[in-house]
């Protein structure tokens, strides 16, 4: 894709009313700064990318990330490519029943090489690093000014959402991301057939990043091409009602699960949006809280608000945020986590409309590069006064070394797990789970020791019960009793006690860890540091 620029493919031509590239004839004076500008560019990128895959990487050595996500992709993904199915035993159902993701079919080449849970934060990085490319260019098309368009591709790789997304395991929406910034950058310059292909990879990464697409079909048809946007809006609303009412229904084994997250509306995804649309002032209440705020300004503050100025272009975000500001789910309503991946691309297309628009209105007055220079240095102040404040990188206000570093507890927690072989089914903590994941059979502790919890706890647990013991919860719903059907059984079980429990609270954690030891099953083969493995007795 990023031949764009050097082909014919990257020609450009009228697009939204105007000539998007230079003029033919173009003299090689002119193209030697476009050549530079565009090396410093990918300069940026590699820059980026090289850190953030180092980040990604150390936070997965060292345990540090939480690596459920991970370990369910990894998991999947390592089975398609053996052609064993897809179902996630951590999940407890075929992951298509959870996600719509067809795009992992396309990742499994790489494991018949070596893939692994590091080559998917490798791709992971190097995507999102990537969405620079296409808006530098089309900023360049725009604004005929390749130091904004640098300023821009710059206040993108320092987003402290991206960066968050970029060290919160893996996600397949980070190549939808990407995907969704080179098609806009592909119809802006009429280039049809790569808008199509581009949109489709966008659609298959998961089942919201589809709305997106639907939405910029929409907006490519009032736009830029009819035709082209009729095409697209109708073959992505087709593959979501498909994709939502019969393949995730078909796949798991109650239906699908997310709509539950806006049972404050309704019980129904129909009904919320029913109750919403009905009773605006209980939506308001619900929708003004802090949290929501502060989400808002965590958002746009980076890009300067300036996205505002051009809301035509955040249509395609609108889903993705409407969902995550009435998800009852909290970290729907953070940048710490994925569920900014739809939005991102498009809050930085229409910042680049914006600026098209203050240049426009800059026209015939003093100095309108002054105008447009000042507009960019306050952008780039924004994007690294957000990566200060609220950012994860090395030049944030809260870094922290820790947080990519070894220590003794993690050299216990490396060697204990070396100790559990390659085809072991096991049971292991969250924090080890992706270390782990290439095995047929995996389970996150405490699963599948319910026996051993308190039944009022799991009683309440409510729609957090899916999370924490997704076998059980499954074969409840279907009306059984845990009596009336095998649990899993597993070989190994990976314990930490020196970091985080979670899911469980400490008084459950206790509880469970001493009904195992308590009933003799199992014999310990390491211990140290708070960290043990068990191994079944034979």
């Amino acid at each position: 894709m990023a031949d764009m620029e050097m082909t014919g493919v990257g020609k450009p031509e009228k697009a939204d009313g105007e000539n998007a590239g230079a003029k033919k004839g173009q003299g090689s004076g002119e193209r030697r700064p476009d050549r530079a500008f565009l090396i410093f560019v990918l300069v940026l990128i590699g820059g980026y990318i090289a850190l953030f895959l180092t980040l990604s990487l150390l936070r997965y050595a060292n345990f540090r990330a939480s690596s459920l996500d991970t370990a369910i992709f990894n998991q999947v993904t390592w089975l398609l490519s053996r052609f064993d199915g897809a179902t996630s035993t951590i999940r407890g159902m075929n992951l298509f029943g959870d996600h719509m993701a067809p795009i992992l079919f396309l990742l499994m080449p790489l494991y018949w090489v070596r893939g692994n849970a590091p080559a998917l934060l490798a791709i992971q990085t190097v995507a999102l690093g990537l969405g620079a490319l296409p808006l530098y260019l089309l900023a360049r098309d725009k604004l005929k000014s390749r130091p904004v368009a640098l300023a821009v591709a710059v206040a993108y790789l320092a987003y402290p959402a991206l960066q968050h997304f970029n060290l919160f395991d893996f996600h397949p929406e980070s190549l939808g991301l990407c995907f969704l910034l080179f098609a806009f950058l592909a119809i802006d310059r009429k280039k049809f057939t790569w808008f199509y292909v581009l949109c489709f990879a966008a659609a298959i990464c998961k089942e919201d990043m589809v709305l997106a697409v639907l939405v910029l079909g929409l907006l490519v048809y009032f736009k830029y091409d009819r035709r082209a946007g009729k095409i697209v809006a109708i073959g992505s609303a087709g593959y979501f009602l498909v994709s939502v009412l019969f393949l995730l229904p078909a796949f798991a084994p109650v239906g699908y699960q997310y709509g539950g997250r806006l049972g404050q509306f309704g019980e129904t995804p129909l009904e919320a949006a029913r109750n919403m649309a009905f009773h605006p002032l209980r939506t308001f209440n619900i929708l003004a809280t802090r949290q929501n705020l502060r989400y808002f300004f965590d958002l746009l503050l980076p890009v300067g608000f300036l996205c505002l100025l051009a809301p035509t272009y955040l249509l395609p975000a609108a889903p993705a945020f409407i969902i995550n500001m009435v998800s009852s789910f909290s970290p729907q309503h953070t940048i710490l986590n994925q569920y900014t991946a739809a939005m991102t691309p498009f809050i930085f297309i229409a910042v680049i409309f914006g600026l098209r628009k203050i240049k426009n209105w800059a026209e015939g007055g003093f100095r309108q590069r002054y105008v447009m220079g000042a507009v960019a240095f306050v952008m780039i102040a924004c994007a690294f006064a957000g990566n200060f404040y609220f950012g994860p990188s090395p030049l944030s206000g809260s870094w922290n070394t820790k947080l990519y570093s070894s220590d003794s507890h993690i050299d216990a927690m490396r060697e204990g797990i070396s100790m559990i072989p390659e085809d072991a089914s096991v049971s292991a903590q969250v924090f080890m789970l992706a270390h782990l994941s290439q095995r047929k059979h995996l389970y996150m502790f405490p699963e599948p020791f319910v026996e051993y919890v308190d039944r009022e706890y799991f009683d309440g647990l409510g729609d957090g019960a899916k999370i924490i013991f997704p076998q059980t919860y499954r074969h409840l719903e279907k009306g059984a009793d845990t009596s009336e059907f095998p649990l899993p059984e597993v070989e190994y079980i990976a314990l930490d006690s020196g970091s985080s429990v979670w899911p469980l609270p400490a008084d459950q954690y206790e509880k469970v860890v001493g009904g195992v030891l308590e009933s003799g099953e199992y014999r310990t083969v390491f211990e140290r540091d708070g960290v043990m493995i068990l191994k079944k007795r034979d």
